[in-house]
């Protein structure tokens, strides 16, 4: 809490000095992912069954993706911005581990973890002007994250038995999800601006809290992003460039 207002207090501060004020909305699309297990072997809470970790790769696709819709407010100071944007996400993600069968078989089973979810990121970034149109910056901040709807379901498994039947729907809670805590990710990227019409975006982001304490999950995430601001200026002053 006591991070959430210092970071408050210096977006009041910045705005006090702020050549210009930028309305906007995003969206993202965030298509390569990891998620990882630091453990070898997952016996769930309330559950007979026993899973091997199998698969802690970076995927395209497979591993699940996120959308992410929303409003941003910027505020510009010569060449430094500071940047709140609150957003929905649609959070999705899948995490194979393997079931054994026998002693000489496993099967290979994929759960899929759906959030939705509203986050708050505050970031500060820096620009690059490259001409009187385009401009490149770097940024770098935290964003909130309060979970609202959480849903479990299984992709195809590798063997022809029914997954509802043999495994526990809800045997990586408190591995991969828990009951919807807010949690904290820190995130970075890169930009391209043109003029005061939009920006196209890269972005990174890193989940800061393992959802549960026995098992440690990392989450780490890339994907692009579009803004798009408003035709409105909030303050007329026009200076972007200055050293």
């Amino acid at each position: 809490m006591r991070k959430v207002l210092l970071i408050g207090s210096l977006f009041v501060a910045f705005a006090g000095q702020a050549q210009n004020i930028n309305l906007g909305v995003t969206f993202q699309y965030l298509v390569l992912k990891q998620v990882s297990v630091n453990s070898p072997t997952i016996f769930p809470t309330g559950s007979y069954n026993y899973y091997k970790v199998v698969d802690n790769r970076w995927k395209f696709f497979s591993a699940g993706q996120s959308i992410v819709i929303g409003a941003v407010l910027q505020m510009d100071y010569k060449r430094a911005y500071f940047t709140f944007e609150p957003s929905f996400e649609l959070n999705t993600y899948n995490y194979t581990v393997s079931y054994p069968l026998t002693n000489t078989s496993d099967d290979q089973v994929d759960f899929k973890v759906t959030n939705m979810q509203y986050n708050f990121p505050l970031y500060a970034g820096y620009q690059f002007s490259a001409s009187n149109v385009v401009r490149y910056s770097i940024f770098a901040g935290a964003e909130l994250v309060v979970p609202m709807v959480i849903g479990v379901s299984f992709q195809e498994t590798s063997s022809p038995y029914n997954p509802y039947d043999r495994y526990g729907l809800y045997d990586m809670k408190n591995v991969l999800y828990n009951d919807g805590s807010p949690y904290f990710n820190a995130l970075a990227g890169i930009g391209i601006h043109f003029a005061s019409l939009f920006r196209v975006e890269l972005r990174y982001k890193y989940r800061l809290d393992s959802p549960g304490d026995i098992y440690k999950a990392t989450f780490h995430t890339v994907g692009f992003g579009l803004t798009y601001y408003l035709p409105l200026r909030l303050l007329k002053q026009k200076v972007y460039y200055e050293d």
